[in-house]
């Protein structure tokens, strides 16, 4: 279980209600979500009728929709610094207290017009970032009386952990979200964005800055970028068990890996496995796709009754602002260094989940639940990160939970009805999806899935 996400919860000052991601359509490097029309129901995959908008730009044909600044398409893909630039001061305030001078590019979004009050925004990235680099993620949102909110940092992100490299050169930030941001239109919770009462912007723009040393050529490479957006409806909640679909038991080849082996593991990282289901659930799905840690990056680390893999995704998405590895978009963003495409959105149902396990794509989801809610699940938790690998021939969820004993215990079948509510109501549908670019998300049926 990961116990920081407990606090995180208990910080909101009101909760919000179930969000529906609906049919997604790409135009112009877009992806604009929608629900079904009034008077059009779909039945079988609706728990809500709220809206959520998930907006990409992947790749820098669909970043160059946005406006650019010291930015350039890279070899490889993705935008890249192009010279020196604007040059900025930053004291990373986990490290030795020493500032550090920094050459800079910019790109910035789109203004996204959503077509309602958002209430939440959660912004995901996909970056390449080499020792010394690191990429700055933010979001501000427009209002109904045409002003905007100040641009609110989401997170100061860099992939790797050699903070000091051994031939004197600048080493790697240290990872972090960024406190005290609350302001009179919104709250900045960790990795969520929350508008205040009467605050609630209609439009957004999301920007990211990458940073080197200067006076170095390395630079980081900006991938994609998506920002997801929903709006609160408190009269649509959750409306009951979705039907089951797919109509056929189907379940995906995912390693089971248990974060209790690894307690007491590194207590500088939380103490150890028993706050790292999200990363224990990250590795599950990487390596679900041949895609493995390399030997020579596990060297040392010491994990006695093995995974050392899971020890080094803890270490990897680690927010030391936050001291948690639960940090969803931290956690994608881990992900993506595998070569994934990798988001955090919101399902509104199981019966939308069902969609990508059909095509192959397993997906990570966030549940907090009493243990009379879930009895089946044999505890309960303030908050948790498990990972849906498919369903039985009756439409219960099997899934692969991190907080059981041993790797042979992880795989368990939680009753549909339970399970979805559960989810729905704790976290909104919370889920990470992460995908090789050879394996498609599903196609695009009117108010399911999304088709990229």
């Amino acid at each position: 279980m990961e116990a920081g996400m407990s606090i995180r919860g208990k910080l909101r000052t009101r909760a919000f209600a179930l969000a529906a991601m609906g049919a997604l359509v790409v135009q112009a490097g877009i992806v604009a979500s929608a629900v079904p029309a009034a008077g059009e129901p779909d039945p079988g995959t609706a728990a809500s009728d709220n809206q959520i908008t998930l907006t990409a730009w992947d790749g820098h044909r669909e970043l160059r929709a946005g406006k650019m600044s010291n930015l350039r398409p890279g070899a490889k893909g993705g935008l890249v610094l192009r010279g020196a630039g604007e040059t900025v001061e930053y004291t990373d305030p986990f490290g030795d207290g020493t500032p550090v001078t920094y050459e800079t590019g910019r790109w910035t979004s789109p203004v996204v017009e959503t077509g309602y009050l958002v209430d939440e925004s959660v912004s995901s990235w996909n970056a390449v970032t080499p020792t010394g680099t690191w990429v700055e993620v933010e979001f501000r949102g427009r209002k109904a009386d045409g002003t905007w909110t100040k641009w609110f940092v989401m997170s100061r992100w860099a992939s790797g952990a050699e903070f000091a490299p051994a031939d004197g050169s600048v080493g790697d930030i240290h990872r972090t979200s960024v406190d005290g941001q609350t302001d009179a239109d919104a709250y900045l919770f960790t990795d969520t964005y929350v508008a205040k009462s009467g605050h609630e912007p209609d439009a957004f723009q999301t920007r990211a800055t990458l940073y080197r040393p200067e006076g170095t050529r390395v630079s980081p490479r900006l991938d994609s970028v998506s920002t997801m957006t929903n709006e609160y409806l408190p009269d649509s909640h959750y409306t009951g068990t979705t039907d089951f679909t797919l109509g056929r038991e189907v379940e995906l080849d995912v390693p089971g890996f248990s974060q209790n082996i690894h307690r007491g593991e590194y207590p500088e990282f939380g103490g150890g496995g028993q706050v790292w289901c999200s990363p224990t659930s990250s590795t599950m799905v990487i390596y679900s796709y041949g895609l493995e840690v390399p030997a020579e990056e596990l060297e040392g680390i010491e994990a006695p009754n093995g995974d050392p893999q899971v020890d080094y995704a803890a270490m990897r998405t680690w927010d030391y602002a936050y001291e948690g590895a639960g940090n969803w978009p931290f956690n994608a963003a881990y992900a993506s260094t595998f070569g994934l495409e990798s988001f955090v959105t919101r399902l509104r149902s199981l019966a939308e989940a069902e969609r990508f396990i059909a095509a192959g794509i397993p997906l990570i989801l966030s549940i907090n639940f009493e243990e009379e809610e879930m009895p089946e699940a044999g505890y309960g938790t303030n908050g948790h990160i498990v990972t849906l690998v498919g369903f039985t021939a009756d439409g219960d969820p099997i899934i692969n939970d991190p907080n059981k004993a041993s790797n042979e215990a992880v795989r368990s079948v939680y009753t549909r009805e339970n399970f979805e509510r559960v989810w729905q109501t704790s976290t909104d549908g919370i889920t990470y999806v992460y995908h090789p670019k050879d394996v498609r998300l599903p196609r695009t049926l009117p108010g399911v899935t999304p088709n990229w």
